[in-house]
């Protein structure tokens, strides 16, 4: 990040410094989600690209050093500083979570078992993205409207119900493979739906603490 980025940092308040935070997040994740679309389509130049990519990008860092400092001297908030440490831990565990599943996939390049199988894994990273999407809303919402960043939230636990369905049924096909056949493929396939839900289910975990907090200072 350059000298002027990070004085531009500085000016920010605690509100925006949350939403850039949450922005430089998401827009990692739509990169790692898109790389497993490129995964998909067996385009491999784009998906090391993409994965790469989040593993080398060191951007939130300074931004999450400079809220740390601002947070302690902070005397004002719209939410207790507690609070507003635990929002920031969560947008940056979806980082965390992210990094891990690029590491794990870039270990093998993978080729799909069938076009059914692909239509399955397409189905679950749509649904991804758009929980992916929808909890950036919520955290944009959460220093203006609560109500509103609510309804994000509510939009993305419905999303995470709905990706069930196909969760199981592409597990089920999986399952009935030939493993003797596959091999590695068998363990790299289930390695990628596992990454894709364990991701959606700290967004949905995430999702709900918003709503929490949205009651919690919607009544108080």
């Amino acid at each position: 990040m350059s000298e002027n980025n990070e004085n531009n940092l500085k000016i920010l308040n605690i509100d925006e410094l949350t939403v850039f935070f949450m922005d430089i997040i998401n827009e990692q994740n739509l990169r790692l989600i898109e790389g497993i679309e490129y995964l998909i389509d067996e385009d491999f130049d784009n998906f090391n690209k993409n994965l790469n990519y989040i593993i080398d990008t060191k951007t939130e860092v300074r931004i999450k050093k400079t809220f740390e400092s601002k947070i302690f001297k902070s005397k004002k908030s719209s939410f207790t500083k507690a609070d507003r440490l635990k929002l920031f831990s969560r947008i940056n565990e979806i980082k965390n979570i992210g990094e891990h599943l690029a590491y794990k996939l870039l270990l093998y390049k993978v080729v799909f078992p069938d076009d059914e199988f692909k239509t399955q894994i397409k189905c679950i990273n749509k649904s991804l993205k758009e929980i992916s999407n929808k909890i950036a809303d919520a955290v944009k919402n959460i220093g203006t409207n609560l109500e509103e960043s609510s309804n994000f939230s509510e939009q993305v636990k419905e999303e995470r119900r709905r990706m069930r369905k196909e969760e199981w049924a592409l597990l089920d096909r999986l399952w009935n493979y030939d493993v003797d056949y596959i091999g590695r493929t068998w363990y790299y396939l289930k390695e990628l739906i596992e990454g894709i839900i364990m991701l959606a289910d700290h967004i949905k975990s995430f999702a709900e603490y918003i709503q929490f907090l949205s009651t919690k200072y919607l009544i108080f």
